[in-house]
C-alpha cells in the first residue's frame, strides 16, 4: 500500500504495492496521496471480483458555485447512481475527487464502473449526467472526457493495470490542498 520506486525507463510512472500485487501510477504533480490510490484499486478490485467484465467511465463536474462542503456531488452522486441502477438494474461502483487549483471554485473528477454486460457503452451514463446536472439540479457543467471509456476482464491483468494507472491520476497530490480541513477530498461507492 505505498509508492515502491520509480519506474526505470519513465520518471513519472512508479510501482505501487496494492494487495500483495505490483501496479504501474503516474506519480508527478508533487507525487499521489496514498489514500486516495488506495481508494482507487480498492474499488476497482471490489467490482472486477463481483463482475468478470466492467465498462469504467470518465467524466468532470465543474460546478456554479463555490461550496466549503460536499454536498453538491453527494447530492448529485445519490441521485445520479439511483437512476443508473435503474436503468441498467445493476450495482454501479464509482469514485469521485475533489479538485481545486487556480480557479475560485472547485471541480470533481468522476469514474463509474459499470457491469458490461449491461452497459455497452457510455452515451446514456453521460447524457444523464449532462441532463441531472444541467438541467435538473442545475448545479454545474459535465465534461466528458477524451478516451474516458475503458474496460475491465477480471483474468486480464492489462486491462485492469490501464484502468488503475489511467485513474492514478485522481490520486495527484496537487490540487488538492484547496478545501476545509475536514471537507473530504475523495469517496468511493466501497470505502472502508
Amino acid at each position: 500500500m505505498s509508492l515502491l520506486s520509480v519506474h526505470e525507463k519513465y520518471p513519472s510512472v512508479s510501482y505501487y504495492l496494492y494487495d500483495e500485487t505490483v501496479w504501474l501510477v503516474f506519480n508527478q504533480y508533487a507525487g499521489i496521496i496514498d489514500k486516495i490510490q488506495n481508494a482507487i484499486c480498492r474499488e476497482v478490485s471490489y467490482m472486477i471480483n463481483r463482475y468478470c467484465r466492467i465498462r469504467t467511465i470518465l467524466f468532470h463536474m465543474h460546478v456554479n458555485c463555490y461550496s466549503d462542503d460536499n454536498k453538491i456531488i453527494s447530492r448529485f452522486m445519490r441521485s445520479y447512481i439511483n437512476r443508473l441502477e435503474r436503468k441498467y438494474k445493476t450495482h454501479i461502483g464509482y469514485i469521485w475527487v475533489r479538485e481545486q487549483a487556480k480557479s475560485d471554485k472547485q471541480h470533481y473528477h468522476i469514474a463509474l464502473f459499470i457491469s458490461a454486460r449491461m452497459c455497452l457503452n457510455s452515451w446514456y451514463a453521460i447524457n444523464l449526467a449532462i441532463d441531472l446536472c444541467q438541467n435538473i439540479q442545475k448545479i454545474g457543467t459535465i465534461h466528458y472526457v477524451k478516451n474516458g471509456l475503458y474496460s475491465m476482464y477480471r483474468k486480464d491483468h492489462v486491462s485492469i493495470q490501464t484502468v488503475i494507472l489511467r485513474l492514478s491520476y485522481y490520486a495527484k497530490r496537487y490540487s488538492k490542498t484547496l478545501r476545509e480541513p475536514k471537507t473530504k477530498r475523495f469517496h468511493t461507492r466501497h470505502h472502508k
